[in-house]
């Protein structure tokens, strides 16, 4: 008889959320994970990812960005991670405007089936009037957040509400005096995920796992420092015509 195995999950709060997170690590589901490497399925290439954080007291208020400016007659609403049918409704409208290959479901991509950890999650909901136009998920440490995942109403687009829902991750940070706030990873030889960069490449640091998981301000390195630790990138320069 097949039973399903069981294991014990693990609580991924507080300052051991931000151990993982200092070394790589990110949120996948109900599980943690890192890795160095990523395959484009557009280009049908393979680049080398660094992990990024942002500093968050080395920017200013977002509320002085143009990008806050341009949407401050929305309602915001901040409060625990929830999934319902209006926020699933949304993600589809998202995910079928995309041309990047989105997961299919909400509950795919925070969810998923086995349970291996417990995070401590919120969600923001930016409104028109009462449509619900935009939200993002994020995950929280004791001194660190981590953005998991935003999306909008296509209708929407001329907002920049994926940059506004990372102002508004930010706003929540500094409020809340976390240190970091880590946004993902960033691509060698591809643009794809520059965005998070914004809104000031100055407060990015990047880590190089190679350099005992040091982080580095990312201005002192740019991507062409990169390119030393980087395994798919000097094989695209010695055979430009092939696909790794």
């Amino acid at each position: 008889m097949n039973q399903k195995a069981t294991h014990q999950v693990m609580a991924m709060y507080g300052s051991l959320f931000d151990h993982y997170l200092a070394r790589g690590f990110y949120r996948m589901r109900r599980n943690l994970f890192t890795t160095d490497e990523y395959f484009d399925i557009d280009k049908l290439c393979m680049f080398d990812i660094f992990w990024l954080r942002t500093k968050i007291h080395e920017l200013p208020h977002p509320n002085t960005h143009k990008i806050w400016k341009l949407n401050k007659h929305f309602e915001v609403h901040i409060g625990p991670a929830k999934f319902n049918a209006e926020i699933d409704e949304l993600y589809e409208r998202y995910r079928k405007h995309m041309k990047f290959d989105a997961h299919e479901s909400i509950q795919h991509f925070m969810i998923g089936e086995e349970k291996f950890c417990d995070f401590n999650s919120g969600i923001i909901e930016i409104r028109d009037e009462q449509k619900l136009i935009a939200a993002g998920y994020f995950d929280m440490g004791a001194n660190s957040i981590a953005g998991n995942l935003n999306f909008y109403d296509p209708h929407y687009k001329k907002y920049s509400l994926g940059k506004y829902l990372m102002l508004r991750k930010i706003d929540f940070a500094q409020s809340n005096q976390f240190t970091y706030y880590y946004t993902g990873y960033l691509a060698v030889d591809n643009s794809k995920f520059d965005y998070k960069l914004f809104p000031d490449a100055n407060a990015v640091e990047v880590l190089i796992k190679q350099e005992n998981l040091t982080w580095f301000p990312y201005n002192n390195i740019q991507k062409e420092g990169l390119i030393p630790f980087a395994k798919w990138a000097n094989l695209h320069k010695s055979y430009p015509s092939i696909n790794f």
